[in-house]
């Protein structure tokens, strides 16, 4: 089960290995269980009652008459299908790759207004920021391939992208922005770079660029003014789900799509 808030350090929090075992054990529940229950069925969890409190101020599970079960109503398969299949029908004009761009760079929202209980994996976007431009990966539900977007968005778990890691460790960030951006702007320029650098081998590893036959890109590059400009009008909830199911249906059998946009000067 995975949990979505709009307080990102929250869910971060429901994420460790001991709130994911409690709400696993939630989720299955078919009826409400006490405290004695939960301390047998959880014998080695040191911190269960504050566990279980932090849940419950959070809202995902409730004690009524020394009883708990599972707050959130689980969503098992996504409720805009039809939503998805009619915006498809409307956009057959248009490439998957122009409607991924726009899905990013103009409708994803990670904003929720309630915490939503989703029983699988959901699409991903992540977004390695310059001041110039932006690296963007979307990724299909339960993949997370080894692109830069990805590894600094996880930094905190290498063991996900060994090849990057064994590279990059844990560069600062913005250091590597800033070297990446005249690696990015020389390229785009037509010409070479002038050394090599684990900056450059980076961005050859994720296939960002290449040298052969000559130095260019390999991911396609847009400029902000050529994004698609389609407007959509749903609640919150609706949006996070309909952007990620879309997501899915448009990189159809590519675990993920990587791009890199212009921002405007």
């Amino acid at each position: 089960m995975y949990i979505y808030m709009n307080d990102k350090k929250t869910e971060q929090l429901v994420k460790r290995p001991e709130m994911a075992e409690l709400l696993y054990y939630f989720n299955k529940l078919e009826n409400p269980v006490i405290l004695r229950e939960l301390r047998q069925a959880f014998p080695k969890q040191k911190h269960l009652d504050k566990n279980l409190d932090f849940l419950i101020d959070h809202k995902i599970i409730t004690r009524q008459d020394r009883r708990y079960y599972l707050r959130l109503s689980v969503i098992d398969e996504y409720p805009t299908t039809e939503i998805v299949e009619h915006f498809l029908t409307e956009m057959t004009g248009y490439s998957n790759e122009q409607l991924l761009v726009w899905l990013s760079e103009k409708f994803w929202s990670e904003n929720l207004t309630e915490t939503l209980a989703i029983d699988f994996p959901t699409a991903t976007c992540t977004r390695l920021e310059h001041k110039n431009f932006d690296l963007v990966t979307i990724n299909h539900s339960g993949t997370l391939t080894e692109t830069l977007p990805n590894y600094f968005n996880k930094i905190e778990q290498p063991e996900l992208f060994p090849k990057l890691a064994e590279l990059l460790g844990d560069v600062n960030r913005e250091f590597f922005n800033n070297q990446i951006g005249l690696l990015i702007e020389r390229i785009a320029a037509g010409k070479a770079p002038r050394r090599e650098s684990i900056f450059l081998t980076s961005l050859v590893a994720s296939q960002v660029l290449e040298a052969e036959p000559a130095w260019q890109f390999v991911i396609p590059c847009f400029e902000e003014e050529s994004v698609l400009d389609h407007s959509l009008s749903m609640d919150d909830q609706t949006r996070f789900l309909f952007e990620r199911q879309l997501a899915d249906r448009l990189l159809e059998s590519k675990a993920s799509y990587t791009y890199l946009i212009k921002k405007k000067e």
